[in-house]
C-alpha cells in the first residue's frame, strides 16, 4: 500500500504502465478489460487507494486517484 504522505506526483511516478493505463481507462469510462488490464492490476490500485468499487462492483477513481491522474497530466 502507498504511504499516505506520498505526493500524487510520487505515487504517479511509482505506478507501472498497466496501473497508469487502468487509471486512464477508469477516468475515460473505457472498458479496461478490452485494454487487457488484469484484475490483479485493478486490485493493486484498490489497495493503493486510487480506485474504489461501488455497490454494483463498478470501479471509479477516489479523490487520491484523481489527484494522481492530474499529476500524470500536468499540461491539462
Amino acid at each position: 500500500m502507498q504511504n499516505g504522505s506520498s505526493t500524487p506526483a510520487e505515487v504517479a511516478a511509482a505506478l507501472s504502465v498497466r496501473e497508469r493505463v487502468l487509471l486512464f481507462c477508469i477516468a475515460s469510462a473505457t472498458d479496461w478489460l478490452l485494454a487487457r488490464i488484469t484484475a490483479e492490476t485493478a486490485t493493486a490500485l484498490l489497495l493503493k487507494g486510487l480506485l474504489q468499487r461501488d455497490t454494483t462492483g463498478r470501479l471509479s477513481l477516489t479523490d487520491r486517484g484523481r489527484a494522481v491522474l492530474r499529476a500524470m497530466l500536468p499540461e491539462l
